[in-house]
């Protein structure tokens, strides 16, 4: 085996040069034969995690890869807890997804009808006691998959086939909690942010701060959605907590994605059109309402205006994935989980799309080019230029006032 010796290459630590090894024999590649490399990937919207390319040779067969790996930040590392959430992921990518494969296929469920929208994993490393951490999995770029712009609002193709995606997973979850009630009771993942917010003051600072500037949108004849804004602000930390709290959702609790917006997607296109998608990032992954997903992406994926046209068919698109897919596998879906259930559960659980809006919009409307230093201080950096101001009062104020709308807040 042998690496690169180019001088832009990313400086990575060894545990992550052994474990690109480990990937590259695990793959197939001979001993002492194959040659390593490293690119540098873009991290600037990644603040608990790096991407990094590892490119595996020998003679004419080649490897592209993902890398990730905790900050190699130290500060940032233990600001975001890294650890914690790269040992969730791990948790999924290892055992859980697996298992879910696993059960459509005893189903007889191809590909193409149930839930196996992920990157193929190669390897995963962790070490809590010396902060080590890698996930290698599939490059979908050389597949032609690509990510959205986060600038640009979602349209009506890519959020049906989000809906359509969405209804897969948590449909599969509800099958399995039906048909495999022991394998799914190890599956019930408490929530992991609400933790590590709780220990950063930073963190909470944060998020108080994030739903203020939500409020600052609001004009001074908007006394309902200012009044309803101010009580969620209150104690925003326990509402949250509240929400993430899968007992409270049964007996509808699934397996969340739990970050389910524009950076955690890739698309594959035909024609122009998307035709498949890939859920990628499953560190917040965990056992609640399935409004938790369907709203988050909606909501912060999507405008006011996209919401008044599409709304109530994006709904009922996730909810007849879902039951096709509860009915393909053999369950109920009447009984598992009605629409009016649906209903319910977004009235119960909004308030969390409404935070995670406040904390992640200001995010998304944030060119790459003028995103702050993720080593430094946060609170000021993001949504700092007019334009992305004026998306961010688009796009938070809209989801303000559709929350009022729908009931929700």
């Amino acid at each position: 085996m042998s690496e690169s010796s180019k001088e832009s290459q990313p400086v990575l630590p060894e545990y992550v040069r052994q474990s690109a090894v480990r990937a590259a024999i695990k793959l197939g590649f001979t001993p002492d034969q194959f040659h390593v490399s490293y690119e540098a990937g873009s991290c600037c919207d990644g603040l608990v995690g790096e991407i990094h390319r590892v490119i595996i040779a020998e003679g004419g067969r080649r490897e592209d890869l993902f890398c990730k790996i905790p900050p190699l930040n130290a500060a940032r590392r233990e600001q975001f807890n890294s650890m914690i959430l790269f040992e969730r992921e791990i948790l999924l990518y290892s055992t859980v997804l697996p298992a879910m494969f696993e059960f459509q296929r005893e189903k007889g469920i191809c590909e193409a009808e149930g839930f196996f929208n992920v990157p193929k994993c190669y390897l995963t490393l962790f070490d809590a006691e010396n902060d080590e951490s890698v996930i290698l999995m599939e490059n979908l770029r050389n597949k032609g998959y690509r990510m959205g712009n986060k600038l640009e609002l979602v349209d009506y193709d890519h959020a049906r086939l989000v809906m359509t995606h969405l209804g897969r997973l948590h449909g599969l979850s509800l099958a399995l909690r039906d048909q495999k009630p022991e394998l799914f009771a190890k599956f019930k993942l408490p929530d992991v942010i609400v933790p590590a917010i709780k220990a950063s003051e930073q963190m909470v600072a944060m998020f108080g701060d994030a739903l203020e500037n939500a409020i600052s949108l609001l004009g001074p004849e908007e006394e309902t959605e200012r009044s309803k804004m101010e009580a969620l602000k209150v104690d925003h930390i326990a509402a949250l907590e509240t929400c993430l709290d899968g007992s409270r959702a049964e007996p509808y609790a699934v397996m969340n994605h739990g970050d389910c917006w524009t950076n955690n997607i890739m698309y594959g296109y035909k024609d122009g059109k998307p035709t498949e998608l890939a859920l990628i990032d499953w560190q917040l992954a965990r056992c609640a309402s399935p409004a938790l997903d369907v709203l988050y992406f909606l909501f912060c994926c999507a405008d006011a205006t996209f919401r008044e046209k599409h709304f109530d068919e994006m709904l009922e698109v996730y909810h007849t994935s879902l039951t096709e897919l509860l009915e393909r596998l053999g369950s109920d879906p009447n009984e598992l989980f009605p629409f009016s259930a649906l209903q319910e559960q977004l009235k119960t659980f909004a308030n969390f799309a409404i935070i995670m809006a406040a904390f992640d919009v200001p995010i998304l409307c944030t060119d790459p080019a003028e995103m702050p230093n993720l080593n430094g201080d946060l609170a000021e950096g993001f949504a700092a230029s007019p334009e992305a101001q004026m998306r961010y009062a688009h796009r938070m104020g809209g989801i303000i006032r559709d929350a009022v709308k729908y009931g929700y807040l």
